[in-house]
This record gives C-alpha cells, sequence and structure tokens, in this order.
C-alpha cells in the first residue's frame, strides 16, 4: 500500500470508474450497452484501497454512503444504479456482503479501545 504504482494505480482507477458515489465495474459499451449501474463489491474495494493508502477520511466517506445504499435489513444486491442507488442483480449478492465485511474491519479495527488494567 506504500508503493507509488500501487498508490497512481488506485487514484488512476478512482478518477476512471467513480461515478455518483459508486465504482463502475467497467466503462466499456457491451452488448447492453454502457453500463449504468455499478458493482457494489467494486465500491468496496476502492473504499478498502484508499483505506490501506492512508485517505482514510476520503474511505469512511464513502464507506458511510455505501451503508445507507442498503435496504431495511442492511442487505446488497450485486448492483446500484448510479442515479437512485436502487438495487440491481442478484439479491442478496454474498460478494457484496463478504466484501462489505471485510471493508467493516479495517474501519473496526482504527478504533482505540480502552486497556483493563487487572488491580
Amino acid at each position: 500500500a506504500n508503493d507509488p504504482k500501487y498508490i497512481s494505480t488506485v487514484h488512476r482507477i478512482k478518477q476512471e470508474l467513480f461515478h455518483e458515489g459508486l465504482m463502475y465495474r467497467y466503462k466499456n459499451h457491451d452488448d447492453f450497452g454502457l453500463p449504468s449501474s455499478s458493482f457494489t463489491i467494486c465500491t468496496f474495494w476502492l473504499i478498502r484501497a484508499l483505506f490501506v493508502t492512508g485517505e482514510k477520511d476520503e474511505a469512511l466517506k464513502i464507506f458511510n454512503n455505501m451503508l445507507s445504499y442498503s435496504n431495511h435489513l442492511g442487505l446488497f444486491s450485486e448492483d446500484l444504479y448510479f442515479d437512485s442507488k436502487r438495487q440491481l442483480g442478484n439479491f442478496p449478492q454474498a460478494y457484496s456482503h463478504l466484501a462489505l465485511v471485510n471493508t467493516a474491519i479495517l474501519f473496526s479495527e482504527e478504533k482505540p479501545f480502552s486497556k483493563f488494567i487487572q488491580p
């Protein structure tokens, strides 16, 4: 995460694929045209990449926004529509939740815990 090539790659990927708070999986036209939705796991991957490169405030901001796009049970689908943040695709999506948990662990490890001193 400290390698300048890694950091510049993260910034370039964000510059190219980050749109309205979410990440494209890719931006090429395919049989369906230009993608109109994000790939949920990719946004969590970006959050992780920002976190490990030291951009923790930006990572936390995007993470909190992502949490607000889950449904009333905190579940995610495979895709989120950019404009409305409506969930699309496979639901619930295991890979999205695995990325959510792995990302949440990063932030939970940042919290200072008080140390109990035994008498």
